[in-house]
């Protein structure tokens, strides 16, 4: 429900001009409870993102097995999850950031999510051998190539493209940056 509210809201009269009572009036809850769930106002926007990636390193240690390189567990990893991304609040965000006022606010909260999934993915490759600067280079384009695919699923219309495909010509670059 906060997140609908705040979707809606943010389109009828911008990010900067709404606020948190006015999310939680249209909601109908307590101010309590959105903090029961969120930090910020700009943590809707990535609620569905978060909670599809909290996973990252499960799948990155599950997808590691046997045969299977390094590189080829953290592609396969952010696959699986961006075809379980629902095209949420974030995408509403990447395809009316304009409108919305929030293209700084969406700017900094994307970079942030690169950064998390690019260490979440460095740690995993040192962990499997790789030198830690390459892991760490190869984890932060690998999570800005799929930041600048869910940006570019968003503007295209997210229920009428599939973010895999995005994906995978977005990796097309950096796909040997792991060995």
């Amino acid at each position: 429900m906060l997140e609908e509210a705040a979707g809606e809201l943010f389109l009828e009269q911008g990010y900067a001009r709404t606020s948190i009572a006015d999310i939680t009036q249209r909601a109908g809850v307590s101010r309590n409870t959105f903090f029961n769930y969120f930090t910020t106002k700009a943590d809707l926007l990535w609620f569905a993102f978060d909670d599809t990636f909290s996973c990252l390193n499960d799948t990155l240690i599950a997808g590691h097995t046997g045969s299977v390189g390094v590189r080829e567990a953290a592609i396969g990893a952010l696959r699986v999850l961006a075809g379980e991304l629902p095209p949420e609040n974030v995408a509403l965000a990447f395809a009316n950031a304009e409108p919305m006022g929030l293209v700084d606010e969406l700017k900094q909260a994307a970079a942030l999510r690169t950064a998390t999934i690019g260490a979440a993915i460095a740690t995993f490759a040192v962990s499997r051998g790789v030198p830690p600067m390459r892991a760490e280079v190869a984890g932060l384009a690998y999570a800005g190539a799929l930041i600048a695919a869910i940006g570019a699923w968003s503007r295209a219309g997210a229920g009428n493209h599939c973010l895999q495909a995005l994906l995978e010509e977005a990796l097309e670059p950096i796909q040997y940056a792991l060995p």
